[in-house]
């Protein structure tokens, strides 16, 4: 009898260490800018395959066998505009949807050009003018 309940005491704790460590679990912060990032590219393919910016997220194609999710890591809609140079610019208001907060709540901004000089759009690679990585 002893023997059983040490044997289903080992297999429950290895279960649950198991799944502790098995749960992916991705901070809001970081699924916010790597959501951020799949959708800046997938603006700048639009841009390219049309010849302008699209006027709303919602109108970006999906990309195959990938991320196209346009909502930040606490399931808030990303904000989107544009201006009339082609500096699109994306925001999270973060988990408390306030300007102007500060550290974990704070704001997440990306903005990066879509065209260069010329007016030529520009590709997926082209750098953030401000990354949504940083703070």
């Amino acid at each position: 009898m002893r023997t059983r309940f040490k044997i289903a005491l080992a297999v429950a704790i290895a279960f649950v260490i198991a799944v502790v460590f098995l749960i992916d679990v991705i901070p809001p912060r970081s699924l916010t800018v790597t959501n951020m990032s799949v959708t800046k590219r997938r603006i700048l393919e639009y841009t390219r395959q049309y010849g302008h910016l699209p006027p709303d997220l919602s109108d970006l194609p999906p990309m195959a066998n990938g991320n196209t999710s346009t909502v930040d890591g606490w399931g808030h809609p990303l904000h989107y505009s544009f201006d009339s140079s082609g500096v699109v610019t994306l925001r999270s208001a973060g988990i408390d949807k306030l300007a102007g907060s500060q550290g974990s709540q704070q704001e997440i901004i990306g903005i990066f050009p879509s065209r260069d000089e010329r007016g030529n759009s520009l590709d997926e690679f082209v750098r953030w003018a401000h990354d949504p990585a940083t703070r």
